[in-house]
């Protein structure tokens, strides 16, 4: 597969365990993420507030735990 160069990365479908869980996971530019949707989205009022959040992921890699 030939390398994208607009490409930042990749997220995964999680399986909701809870209201709390992300809704993706993965690594944009480097940095693993993970993203949550706004529990305070309302539709309707799409400009007012954003239906998902992005944050960097607290979770230690596999890499970073040995």
């Amino acid at each position: 597969m030939a390398e994208n160069s607009n490409r930042l990365g990749a997220l995964w479908a999680s399986k909701i365990k809870s209201e709390k869980s992300p809704v993706f996971t993965g690594e944009i530019d480097g940095k693993r993420v993970a993203v949550f949707k706004n529990r305070k989205w309302v539709e309707g009022e799409e400009t007012k507030q954003p239906v998902y959040h992005v944050l960097l992921s607290t979770l230690k890699g596999k890499a970073e735990k040995a």
